[in-house]
């Protein structure tokens, strides 16, 4: 049985990425109303009139439903298996609470015209159910190999430094949602350079677009600062956090450059997927940080 749920927490997990790009993707061709302001209908019928943009809204919407199952049957199924232990019920909690709030706010966008600010926390409210649904996938992959992982506690300083930058990045990715949804994609038209200046007026799509470069490049020399203190300190004793700390600043590092190249091919499909695609990556790779921050030798011994 055990095997059985392993298969389930990729499939879990597989599926709930899937949510992210097919949002990314209805975001990316103004998809949004493509089944007008009918849910969970589409344009009153459950079968809708093929049309492009009702095609690919209606395929968020399905996908997203058959997340849902998904996501109730391996974390009930996770939680009767491990009964009692912390971290299995607090990620089980977090991804299906927010698969849910985050199909509530994708629903209420639809039928009621929702403002650009509310609508960029669909993909964080997105962001935060993946991150759950994938930290519950790595305790049932891991479970056997966490007490030879967790050798010694971090320090305070250090695992501030990575719950700091977990949550900046969340800011960084709200703040690329806003981009998204007020259209200012191409406030600056040109990489790295904005309007061929350094800094250039900060005002409008312009200051918006800026903003979220200068986030991005802050929370690069942020993940670096963790990377190299990982480096330093916990090679040996906490290969979890040497790993992951690495695994973060090389996808900060891509992140940054499909950013780039998103601008340079002028909001290219695959360039905006695969950007959405890299942060979801990153953000996981962060949690994971930030849940493993918190452990020493001791927590690693529970059921």
């Amino acid at each position: 049985m055990d095997r059985w749920l392993k298969w389930l927490a990729i499939f879990a997990t597989i599926i709930m990425m899937l949510v992210m790009i097919a949002g990314s993707l209805v975001t990316k061709t103004n998809s949004g109303l493509g089944c007008g302001n009918d849910w969970p209908l589409c344009n009153g019928k459950w079968v809708p009139e093929y049309t492009l943009q009702s095609m690919i809204e209606y395929m968020h919407r399905f996908v997203t439903g058959l997340a849902g199952m998904v996501v109730v049957l391996f974390t009930v199924w996770a939680w009767r298996r491990y009964k009692g232990n912390k971290e299995v019920r607090a990620t089980a909690i977090i991804g299906l609470f927010f698969i849910v709030l985050e199909s509530l706010v994708g629903a209420s966008a639809v039928i009621w015209p929702q403002s650009s600010p509310v609508l960029a926390l669909h993909f964080g409210f997105s962001l935060l159910a993946y991150s759950g649904v994938f930290l519950l996938t790595l305790f049932v992959l891991s479970k056997e190999r966490s007490q030879v992982v967790v050798q010694t506690k971090l320090a305070a300083g250090h695992r501030n430094l990575i719950w700091f930058t977990t949550i900046f990045a969340y800011g960084v990715v709200y703040l690329g949602a806003y981009v998204r949804h007020t259209g200012s994609n191409l406030g600056c038209p040109d990489w790295p350079l904005c309007h061929g200046r350094l800094i250039p007026e900060l005002s409008g799509q312009v200051g918006i677009q800026f903003a979220h470069r200068l986030a991005a490049a802050t929370l690069l020399f942020l993940l670096l600062a963790v990377m190299v203190i990982a480096i330093r300190h916990y090679k040996e004793t906490r290969r979890d956090i040497y790993v992951a700390s690495i695994l973060s600043f090389v996808l900060v590092v891509v992140q940054v450059f499909s950013g780039g190249y998103v601008i340079l091919s002028k909001l290219s499909l695959f360039a905006t997927l695969f950007h959405s695609f890299v942060i979801t990556c990153l953000f996981g790779v962060m949690c994971y940080l930030c849940l493993q921050s918190l452990k020493g030798p001791q927590e690693t011994s529970s059921k």
